[in-house]
């Protein structure tokens, strides 16, 4: 009897490679890949002593721009470097950069690949993902604005001067407002303290122009 394909298939135990087990730990938070690390401690007599190094693992509410609210989370101290790290240019560059970044827990998990994500990321990447097609959706289902004509713009309201002048019929009232117009026209002149009558009177000119 001739031997089936299954036995043929089987091999010792010595001669199967057993796969490297990563920390369980890091399935269930941001770990960008640190795991235990094991080393020896040489002191002067060279008696080695075997230890282990286990990853800075910090807990964090990350703040996700897209989610609008806190994600708590286990990250290590290098993922969250990465994740705060910032790019000290203008906003409209940032934008334009925004695919070379990891700035934000958004763009952190966005950009990262799985194996270092873990379990944690994968379902943080899925949460951002879910809430940007909704926002999507609710942005393409939302009626368009009608455009505002150039040749009638928008004018700002002109405020009631009767409240003003009743309010600063009040001798209190009227002090305090005189005493702020005053300190505003000194510190427009860069003077400290209060203005002169003839200064106030030029900066509230200034003003009305």
């Amino acid at each position: 009897m001739k031997p089936t394909l299954a036995l043929f298939g089987v091999r010792a135990i010595s001669e199967v490679a057993v796969a490297p087990q990563p920390l369980k730990r890091a399935q269930f938070g941001l770990f960008q890949g640190k795991t235990k690390q094991y080393g020896n401690n040489v002191p002067f007599s060279l008696r080695k002593t075997r230890r282990t190094w286990l990853p800075n693992v910090q807990r964090k509410r990350l703040f996700s721009e897209t989610l609008q609210s806190h994600v708590q989370v286990k990250v290590t101290t290098a993922a969250l470097k990465t994740i705060k790290k910032a790019i000290s240019i203008r906003a409209v560059v940032c934008a334009l950069l925004n695919s070379l970044q990891k700035g934000g827990v958004d763009n952190y998990v966005q950009q990262t690949s799985a194996d270092l994500l873990g379990w944690r990321g994968m379902k943080i990447r899925l949460m951002i993902r879910e809430a940007q097609e909704k926002n999507a959706s609710e942005t393409a289902s939302a009626p368009k604005r009608p455009a505002r004509s150039k040749l009638a713009p928008l004018r700002a309201p002109v405020p009631d001067p009767i409240p003003t002048l009743k309010a600063l019929a009040n001798p209190g009232i009227a002090a305090s407002f005189v005493r702020y117009t005053r300190r505003m026209a000194a510190k427009a002149a860069g003077n400290k303290g209060f203005a002169s009558a003839k200064d106030t009177i030029e900066y509230i000119k200034q003003q009305k122009n």
